[in-house]
């Protein structure tokens, strides 16, 4: 099982950061980039402010980075200034920066990098600041590629993904940057397929530095067949070409095959997810697609003669995996009492499982189990797409990442719905919102955009869409000889495919059948070039031929619009997300926040570290600091209030408690008031929603709002994490 490591050989950043001072003393990081000074995006009071009590400062990022935060402020000396991430996962590695002001204006910055959304500065009474700012640091990479499409849920997926990758990497790939900085082998595999489709070449020597890293076969052994599978060591070597290390890696990689791996090794872990993991079947596949990615290596390191063997050994696994695994309809051994889908889609990834069983996997698995995390979901999802089953893999998508799409994070987190691991029912507070395991840059790029090398290095690559429902798609990914720009757009009657190919590769492009229930004619740069057979005639565009799928050409470089007529049935199972709301936050800036409970702390996960859990977080403009109510499980009575300084008029609010996202209120009622002590009957009443609770109703005017519980529960708290009130533009 993975742990919370703090301490290993993995942890390669300072865990302790114990000074503060007038200016910087940062040491030299290779390939980590200063992105210098920078102001933040909001603060939780307007500047200059001192109080004559000690407060706080609460400050935000546009999204989630590594920072150094600083101030300056003006006061007496001998006063302590402190202050760190918002995120109070840092804390398992990050100790609260704090020091002592000298007399009068001065400057202090944090030495070491933290990451998160916010920074939170704790200030001591007389002491005025003047400002704020924050230090962005981070490899030094650029975002190259990018998607779009005309759901803007996968568009929100992509980019969340991108900044979860970037944010988990630095001098090597970090599982995540605050809990752990681990560098796990299953964390990285997906972290370095989606840098070649996010990030510039520089990003590059991460990838290389993981695929030369020494394996440590102790060390989850299971993350280590992921990496020298398909999915990790051929991948590199598709993407990038580098033949060198191919050849440095071969002989510990057959070593670690052929002599170290051992199958039944309990710290054989492959996934988080459910209970239900049957790993004889997991592990079986996985060890087919690493002994198939040997073969290829020793192919191109000048090891041929390794290759009768390699082929026994995979003709032994395939010759025995019907009879040790199928059960008729599904893939199942003993360990379990019902079929995984991990297993399964396993078995169709791996190419274990042949076409004919396709569809038994699909209808009584695939299509029914999600006992997979969000870092196995990547298999499941190409096992999908490959089955042609393209609409089933995005409705999965979006339905498994229902909760994170919409939070105001900008990064995706370790567990689908904050739930623990492979328990069931157990809501883990000690997640991270930031983990790198998360992979729909490389499927919605590589996969529904079709993008994907297939000779080393991109000297041939294709463009082979499985858009399934989605009608509109932008695709660049950046490659080593270019960038390649995909543009598709499709309505009622034609299909347009506009690729823009680097120089020194053969892009071979597919008008994908599925999409069409009647394909006619097929034109390229305005000339018809196929009606039912090719035709030709246009210079730099020659046949691939035709499969089940697609139709397909070879392009030379250059700007090609591939334009399918026919009739393209455009309906679609998914509903379109509802469109970004134009209603204006009020500024809360001034405003007070009481609630029913005293302000106290509560003890933070497993290190029972003390997490401030003040009514005054509601309204500081930070999703990771909030208020909880921690004396009893939801109760009737319970209340939240705001006292916004003056009369205000709005129609909406918003409670969101994504960081305990299972803390939303049973029941909620909406009362306000004009002087905080006659109260009407409430505007609004309702169930709470899950993660962020949208609350509408006939427009207000009043300077105090209070939010009831009027529910119970008998699991979870009540938290509010921000409260914000809208009025209309």
């Amino acid at each position: 099982m993975k742990t919370f490591s703090r301490i290993g050989p993995f942890l390669l950043s300072s865990l302790a950061i114990l000074f503060c001072s007038v200016g910087v003393a940062r040491g030299a990081e290779p390939f980590i980039k200063d992105f210098g000074p920078r102001d933040y995006a909001r603060t939780s009071k307007v500047l200059p402010h001192s109080e004559d009590v000690p407060w706080k400062l609460v400050c935000g990022m546009p999204y989630n980075c590594h920072f150094q935060p600083s101030i300056v402020v003006d006061g007496p000396a001998g006063r302590t200034l402190a202050f760190n991430s918002s995120n109070p996962l840092v804390l398992y590695l990050t100790k609260t920066e704090s020091c002592t002001t000298l007399a009068g204006e001065h400057r202090y910055e944090a030495k070491d990098w933290i990451s998160g959304e916010g920074a939170i500065y704790t200030i001591p009474a007389g002491v005025v600041v003047k400002s704020v700012q924050y230090r962005e640091t981070g490899y030094d990479t650029e975002f190259a590629g990018s998607f779009r499409c005309d759901d803007s849920d996968y568009t929100t997926l992509w980019n969340k993904a991108a900044r979860t990758a970037y944010l988990c990497m630095r001098d090597h790939f970090y599982d995540c940057p605050d809990r752990e900085r681990v560098g796990f082998w299953g964390d990285g595999t997906p972290e370095m397929n989606q840098c070649f489709y996010v990030f510039d070449t520089r990003a590059h020597r991460l990838a290389k530095e993981l695929v030369l890293r020494e394996l440590q076969p102790k060390f989850y052994p299971g993350q280590h067949l992921e990496f020298l599978s398909g999915s990790g060591l051929w991948f590199y070597y598709l993407q990038t070409g580098d033949t060198a290390s191919m050849a440095a890696i071969y002989g510990t990689t057959k070593t670690f095959l052929f002599e170290t791996y051992k199958f039944g090794n309990p710290r054989t872990w492959f996934d988080w997810g459910k209970e239900v993991k049957d790993t004889a079947v997991i592990e079986t596949c996985f060890y087919y697609s690493c002994l198939k990615t040997l073969r290829s290596m020793a192919g191109v390191t000048g090891h041929e003669a390794d290759i009768p063997l390699i082929d026994a050994k995979l003709a032994d696994i395939k010759g025995t995996f019907d009879s040790r695994f199928w059960q008729g309809a599904y893939y199942k051994s003993s360990q379990v009492e019902t079929p995984d889908d991990r297993a399964n889609a396993m078995a169709v990834h791996s190419g274990l499982a042949d076409r004919s069983k396709w569809d038994a996997i699909f209808e009584n698995v695939l299509s029914k189990k999600t006992y997979s995390s969000c870092f196995f979901d990547r298999w499941v999802f190409e096992a999908l797409c490959m089955m042609g089953r393209q609409e089933a893999a995005l409705l999965r998508m979006s339905d498994r990442y229902r909760t994170m799409i919409p939070s105001r994070f900008t990064t995706l987190w370790e567990h689908y719905d904050r739930w623990w691991a492979s328990q069931i029912d157990a809501f883990d507070e000690g997640s991270s919102l930031n983990h790198g395991w998360n992979p729909p840059a490389i499927l919605l790029s590589q996969t529904i955009a079709g993008i994907s090398p297939e000779a080393p290095g991109w000297s041939t690559y294709h463009v082979l869409p499985k858009e399934a429902f989605l009608t509109s798609i932008q695709c660049v990914v950046p490659t080593i000889k270019g960038k390649v720009a995909v543009d598709m757009k499709k309505t009622a009657s034609e299909y347009s495919l506009r690729v823009d190919s680097p120089e020194g590769t053969t892009a071979i492009v597919g008008i994908p059948k599925v999409s069409f229930s009647s394909l006619r004619s097929i034109r390229v740069n305005g000339t018809a070039i196929w009606s039912g057979t090719f035709r030709g005639g246009v210079k730099g565009i020659t046949w691939n031929g035709e499969d089940a799928d697609h139709v397909k050409f070879n392009a030379e470089p250059g700007t090609w619009t591939f334009v399918g007529t026919g009739t393209l049935p455009l309906t679609s199972p998914k509903p379109k997300p509802p469109e970004p709301s134009d209603d204006v936050a009020l500024d809360k800036r001034s405003w007070r926040a009481t609630a029913s409970v005293p302000d106290t702390t509560f003890l933070f996960s497993g290190d029972k570290i003390p997490i401030d859990i003040s009514a005054a977080n509601a309204i500081d403009g930070d999703h990771w600091n909030g208020w909880r109510d921690m004396t009893r499980l939801q109760y009737p009575g319970q209340w939240l209030q705001v006292d916004m300084g003056r009369d205000q008029t709005f129609h909406r609010i918003d409670l969101d408690n994504t960081w305990a996202l299972w803390d939303s209120p049973a029941r909620y009622a909406v009362s306000v008031s004009k002087d905080g002590v006659t109260w009407g009957e409430p505007v609004a009443t309702g169930p709470g929603g899950h993660g962020i609770t949208r609350i509408t109703f006939p427009q207000q005017t009043a300077r105090y709002v209070r939010v009831t519980q009027t529910g119970t529960s008998s699991t979870y708290h009540w938290s509010v994490y921000e409260l914000d009130v809208y009025r209309r533009p």
